[in-house]
């Protein structure tokens, strides 16, 4: 095979290689960009498109989809924000954290964010200490973000698919064995109730992943 040549970002030149060899070299070259345009989003659009088809959550003519946030640190801060974003039916309207200084800086912070119509909250409608999750659960809400810290996600998605409400939680969904059974239980039950949940396990679903996983699938990365 002739020598190859890699100069910069121009194209890679080779005398005497094979379209395999090429398509090989290509996708190593190019591997790292792929990976790195990802958008990294938690609650994207097709979490909600998702969620969506399967009939458990839709909004249809003037409706909007009501979310709740639990947990209103970075991760769900940024959860609520790809959420919000992801359709013009999707509508932020109840927040609970710990800590009040979090809650409101998630507040102010998604109030620069988005829209108006995209974020109504209400100081009713903010919930603060641990109790914060249940009093979400009673606001009128169709589906909740789980983003407190994962020690608390089984007890927080028992408690929202007892309430009757679609879940979006954040990953990891438990941090011992115990907390595993639970969320295996919960989502059990949220089946029988036809409720939707979904964890952020974004990246099994993104377009660029996926074509990096067939490449490599089909032998044009690696041996």
């Amino acid at each position: 095979m002739g020598k190859k040549v890699i100069d910069g970002t121009k194209n890679l030149v080779s005398a005497g290689m094979s379209r395999r060899d090429f398509l090989k070299s290509a996708s190593v070259a190019s591997i790292g960009v792929a990976v790195a345009s990802v958008a990294a989003s938690a609650v994207s659009a097709a979490s909600v498109a998702s969620m969506s088809r399967s009939g458990a959550l839709f909004a249809s003519g003037g409706e909007k989809i009501k979310v709740g946030l639990i947990g209103c640190g970075g991760r769900g801060t940024g959860a609520a924000l790809d959420c919000a974003a992801a359709s013009p039916d999707v509508v932020i309207v109840a927040m609970g954290d710990l800590f009040p200084d979090m809650l409101e800086n998630s507040r102010k912070y998604l109030g620069e964010k988005l829209p108006p119509d995209r974020l109504q909250v209400t100081p009713a409608a903010c919930f603060t200490g641990f109790d914060a999750y249940e009093k979400v659960l009673k606001a009128d809400v169709d589906l909740v973000i789980l983003a407190a810290p994962p020690f608390f996600r089984p007890a927080h998605l028992q408690a929202a698919v007892q309430a009757g409400k679609h879940v979006f939680m954040e990953k990891p969904v438990a941090v011992d064995p115990a907390g595993v059974r639970s969320v295996i239980a919960a989502s059990g039950l949220a089946s029988e109730k036809g409720l939707a949940v979904v964890a952020g396990t974004q990246r099994r679903h993104q377009a660029h992943y996926l074509e990096v996983m067939k490449r490599i699938h089909n032998g044009d990365i690696g041996e």
